[in-house]
């Protein structure tokens, strides 16, 4: 692939750095290629746009765009500070509410850099729910209180049945919205993916947990190492929010700044997992962006591994590289491959709670004409994007690139 002027603005204007800022003047002087309406948008997908904003600002730039998008890109970056106050406030008063219960809440993703204030202004770092790990004993209990404090449960169908999910699917309970409209997602572990179908659990994150002060709360935050390495699986391995791949690159540049330890130990956590590969290429990626030049950029896109990770983090659509991504796990019979059958046959023949939940109420007898019908609207409701030969490539190359490297 090759770099335009627009993608390399962007990358620019991801983090706060000597180089980024040099790179940015260095566009800028030339005064050609660059699509500002077009950038404001592709910022405003990828959940960078207040990043773009912040670093234009920075060099003193923002009035070189046009009106329009100096306007839009300041209505944005409001939207996500205002959003930001809310999110702390209320993560904050959630893990304080539960602990009263004798419950611990750790905040994951985006709540754990908001309250650990690892970003510079409010705003920065965009989040559209708010993660709690919480320990798998007492999940259920920790989600009456929520649900006892007006979360309600978001509408879907919610009876299918656990074997029909996959691993990544039942991390977490059923999301919640509380009556201002904040989605909850509560977690009882990180997530499960590795060769050694190891959980990075609860008590694993708990026992590394570090004490912060936040919102007026002194809470427990996962380490910087937890954190870097939980986001490098979400959006690099889990392969279901690729459109967050370069809003996790920043993350790992604020952690990293905090806690320079923390890069080192999260690539060596990585491999003990099954996805060294994963790990090294972001760190590689966020080292790039820091620190190099125009020329770096254009000469790194030559290399197939970061041209792969550049194509797939600027994808105008996910959602078809998620679905490849779904598919290639419930086919994947390297692992498990007893339980693997039993996913798919659970998402052929799901249960009559969830049948009712797709196609409403029904009469004993039509049940069975249900559970016909089940499998061909699985079928037709496959998006063809995503069963592509060029995603389904792409993801296989992913994958291949993520467990390169480790052990086992």
């Amino acid at each position: 692939m090759q770099l335009t002027v627009t993608d390399k603005l962007l990358l620019s204007c991801l983090l706060p750095t000597t180089a980024s800022d040099a790179r940015l003047r260095q566009l800028l002087a030339a005064e050609q290629g660059i699509d500002w309406p077009l950038a404001v948008r592709r910022a405003d997908f990828h959940h960078i746009a207040s990043l773009l904003r912040f670093n234009l600002a920075r060099v003193g730039a923002l009035d070189r765009l046009p009106v329009e998008s100096q306007n839009q890109l300041r209505e944005i970056s409001q939207t996500w500070a205002a959003r930001h106050l809310a999110y702390v406030s209320e993560a904050a008063r959630l893990i304080a509410m539960l602990r009263e219960e004798g419950l611990t809440a750790i905040p994951l993703k985006g709540a754990a850099l908001m309250l650990g204030e690892y970003y510079p202004q409010a705003g920065l770092r965009a989040a559209t729910d708010i993660d709690l790990l919480a320990d798998p004993y007492h999940l259920e209990r920790a989600d009456e209180i929520v649900a006892g404090n007006g979360y309600a449960h978001l509408p879907g169908k919610r009876s299918a049945r656990p074997r029909q999910r996959l691993a990544n699917d039942l991390n977490h309970l059923w999301p919640r919205r509380s009556p201002g409209g904040l989605i909850l997602e509560l977690h009882h572990r990180a997530f499960q993916y590795a060769r050694r179908e190891r959980d990075f659990s609860f008590a694993e994150v708990n026992a590394r947990a570090v004490r912060h002060d936040a919102a007026g709360v002194s809470l427990l935050l996962p380490s910087p190492t937890d954190l870097a390495f939980h986001l490098v699986h979400h959006t690099l391995v889990d392969l279901q929010t690729t459109r967050a791949i370069w809003r996790t690159i920043a993350d790992l540049h604020f952690i990293f700044a905090r806690e320079p330890k923390a890069r080192d130990e999260m690539k060596r956590q990585a491999g003990e997992f099954g996805f060294a590969g994963a790990a090294m290429l972001a760190d590689e990626i966020e080292r790039l962006l820091a620190g190099g030049t125009l020329d770096e950029l254009d000469e790194a896109v030559e290399d197939e591994r970061l041209s792969l990770l550049f194509e797939t983090a600027w994808l105008d659509d996910s959602l078809p590289v998620a679905d490849a991504a779904r598919l290639f796990e419930y086919f994947d019979f390297g692992r498990k491959p007893m339980a693997k059958l039993g996913n798919l046959f659970s998402l052929l023949f799901t249960s009559r709670e969830h049948l009712a939940q797709l196609y409403g109420p029904s009469a004993q007898g039509s049940v069975y004409v249900n559970y016909l019908r089940r499998p061909f609207d699985l079928l037709r409701k496959l998006n063809r994007t995503g069963l592509s030969p060029a995603n389904l490539w792409r993801v296989w190359k992913l994958r291949k690139l993520a467990s390169r490297g480790s052990d086992g």
